[in-house]
């Protein structure tokens, strides 16, 4: 597995750092893309790139926050995946197919990331609650699940004002307002469920 930690020589104050996991794949066939060309653009418009494994994997370390990637393969039309968020001390995987072709625009609306953990009172995380952001406006609206460390990341919100809501099947658990005002970093929102 090929793994890298971007900008750890060179960062120098204490960041906390988040792993991304993702399998590029063909999206036709879903055979892993070997060699594909991951460039990761952080807020601060610095780039790092990465190439896939044979497996068509690539693992990074990176500094809590909110990153855009730029994914490329001869062959296929690249793919502008914006708003990916990377929460600290949290393994993030995703999965990512390509289309064979050549040639297409990146674009994209500016958006960013949600991330947090949810713990219950006495500080135990709260396993497949399912999350729920919705924008005010009745716009977009968003869905995931806490995993066993209750770790949850939204990627790809774009700026409005939202509704976020935890649920365990028909009960609300955790209801909070969360404005986002731009894209520049993660939105980093934990929250505590008093009563279960």
């Amino acid at each position: 597995m090929f793994s890298s930690r971007l900008l750890a020589d060179t960062f120098v104050v204490r960041v906390t750092f988040g792993t991304l996991h993702c399998t590029l794949l063909d999206r036709r066939s879903s055979v892993p893309l070997a060699g594909a060309r991951v460039t990761c653009i952080w807020r601060n418009e610095r780039v790092s790139v990465l190439n896939a494994d044979e497996q068509g994997t690539f693992t990074a370390d990176l500094p809590e926050g909110v990153y855009d990637l730029v994914i490329s393969a001869r062959g296929y039309l690249s793919l502008f995946v914006r708003g990916v968020g990377v929460l600290a001390g949290y393994r993030q995987s995703l999965v990512r197919g390509l289309i064979p072709g050549e040639g297409q625009p990146l674009d994209g609306e500016p958006s960013t990331a949600i991330a947090g953990f949810v713990r219950d009172r006495v500080g135990l995380a709260v396993p497949n609650a399912t999350i729920h952001l919705n924008a005010e406006n009745g716009g977009a609206a968003y869905t995931t699940r806490t995993d066993n460390a209750g770790a949850y990341v939204v990627h790809g919100v774009i700026p409005g004002s939202y509704d976020l809501a935890v649920r365990s099947g028909d009960r609300t658990l955790a209801h909070q307002h969360v404005p986002i005002a731009h894209v520049k970093t993660l939105i980093r929102t934990d929250l505590r469920i008093i009563q279960l």
